[in-house]
């Protein structure tokens, strides 16, 4: 027998150890599940997934970080994110062409076995059976608000979160500063998960130079390169997203659940908090077995995880941010978490046998009774047209049909957009212009953003944008607007009836010189 044979037969032959069969299962499992929903919503991908679309296309066709073909921009919240759609993109160029949402399923994919290989490795660190991550993968990636912001980078931030979690429970200090550092690029506020779960878990606080090491070395030299190229270490959404007061009097993200969701779609919203309110009571039921010295080994790392979520929605209502539906998603899925695996570690023994995995999977039945059930009757076909939890000014089918047709009729001229750019720049694919695809449209906004801070914050904005340098603003043709459907659009050069968002307005966009 040569020796490549007896290497193959020795591959395959070679008995794999049970706990590595059951990560692989729970992991496979993951993958399946990110694949099913990729598929479902893959016809209903809001208008943000296609910002985020709209960046991958362009890094991966023309090696160029912009959302249109001719202008440089900052406007992409996690460069990770553009970063691994753009190379799914170049894997089924090949066989579909440039197909952002077929890219968007293979990320998606990858990323539900990654976060069930992670979820399978904790859960054993925390003595639970295959049924209890497999459970929890359903509970966290069926969430009505997390299904609905699918493409941005919400799927990325959970796993992020699970490999936080099982890195910390090893005690692997530089496995966790690399996640921490790919956690950090998804999404900068991802902090608030870093810190918390290095301070409970001890493995990693006791060597926490050597896990800060690995962060800084695999971020820093992302954060260095947009600083000085970019014009801004930090994405100008920092900026855009703070400065925003659109949603009405008193729809911040502290009172955006009830007061600007559930009165809309309040089964949406019940069916989606109600997983994250059961991990606070989990969370409170740890910490009291943690202090009467009954804790299980790991349900520190646990409770960090709870903190750092609960910690996470207390930043943002803090800083009053609009309340937009893909925030709530980071506090949700790490609460939803807890609570799966949580009601595991507190049931004990129980846990390991046949009726803790009745309890994982009842959990798991319930959250994709609670998706289906969320998703209103006007888009119960599949894959669906539109998801739970969507409030665009037109559907994704009137958004792609109404981009390709002003791509045919604008060239390569500029357009203004609407208020809404993200699919409408993805089918154009052409020059629409706001402050997410052009610096020159943001540099008022940040300098009333940098005057109207205190002493510290202004500083720290200045420092950021040392060396941004936007371009002069340039004459544009066109403009995009809305008009009641009862307008008259004979001024314009064209237009087309929109039904607007869930809730079934009737809108009309018109095509308008500049």
């Amino acid at each position: 027998m040569t020796a490549r044979r007896a290497a193959r037969a020795l591959w395959w032959d070679a008995p794999m150890p049970p706990e590595h069969r059951t990560t692989l299962r729970v992991a496979l499992f993951g993958a399946v599940l990110g694949a099913l929903l990729s598929w479902v919503t893959s016809r209903g991908l809001i208008d943000d997934t296609y910002i985020t679309l709209s960046y991958a296309r362009n890094l991966a066709e023309h090696g160029h970080w912009g959302m249109t073909p001719g202008l440089m921009s900052n406007a992409a919240t996690s460069p990770l994110n553009v970063a691994l759609l753009a190379g799914c993109l170049l894997l089924v160029q090949p066989f579909a062409g440039m197909d952002g949402e077929l890219a968007l399923g293979v990320l998606t994919t990858l990323l539900g076995a990654l976060a069930g290989w992670w979820s399978a490795r904790a859960a054993a660190r925390l003595e639970l059976s295959a049924a209890w991550p497999a459970a929890a993968l359903v509970v966290v990636l069926a969430n009505p608000f997390l299904v609905s912001a699918l493409g941005l980078e919400v799927v990325l931030l959970f796993t992020a979160m699970t490999g936080l979690l099982a890195a910390g429970l090893a005690g692997r200090p530089v496995l966790y500063g690399l996640v921490a550092a790919a956690g950090l690029l998804a999404r900068l506020d991802m902090v608030v998960f870093v810190v918390v779960l290095a301070l409970a878990c001890t493995g990693i606080l006791r060597r926490l130079p050597l896990a800060v090491l690995a962060c800084v070395v695999a971020c820093l030299p992302w954060f260095a390169f947009s600083w000085w190229w970019l014009g801004s270490a930090i994405p100008d959404t920092f900026v855009i997203k703070t400065n925003q007061r659109n949603f009405g009097e008193g729809r911040t993200y502290l009172r955006g659940l009830w007061t600007h969701y559930a009165p809309n779609t309040p089964l949406t919203v019940a069916v989606s908090v109600v997983a994250a309110a059961l991990g606070v009571l989990v969370l409170a039921l740890l910490v009291l077995s943690l202090l009467r010295r009954r804790a299980r080994p790991g349900t520190g790392g646990l409770l960090g995880l709870g903190v750092g979520g609960v910690g996470y929605f207390a930043v943002y209502s803090v800083l009053g941010v609009p309340p937009y539906q893909w925030y709530y998603v980071p506090p949700m899925a790490a609460l939803s978490f807890v609570a799966v695996l949580g009601t595991g570690v507190l049931l004990g023994r129980r846990a390991v046998r046949r009726p803790g995995a009745v309890v994982a999977g009842a959990l798991a039945v319930a959250a994709l009774a609670g998706l289906v059930v969320s998703v209103p009757a006007t888009a119960r076909s599949l894959p669906w047209p539109y998801p739970p939890v969507f409030a665009n000014f037109a559907t994704p089918a009137e958004y792609r049909r109404i981009g390709a047709e002003v791509g045919r009729v604008v060239g390569d001229q500029r357009v203004a957009s609407p208020g809404e750019i993200g699919t409408l720049a993805y089918s154009c694919d052409c020059e629409i212009i706001d402050q997410f695809s052009d610096p020159s449209y943001l540099q008022g906004v940040i300098d009333a953003r940098t005057a109207e801070s205190g002493p510290l914050l202004r500083r720290l904005l200045e420092f950021n944008y040392t060396h941004r340098d936007p371009p002069p603003a340039q004459p544009t043709p066109f403009v995009l607007r809305w008009t009641d459907a009862g307008a008259d659009p004979a001024l314009g050069i064209d237009s087309w009836p929109t039904t607007q968002g869930t809730w079934q307005r009737r809108s009309v966009l018109v095509l308008l010189p500049g």
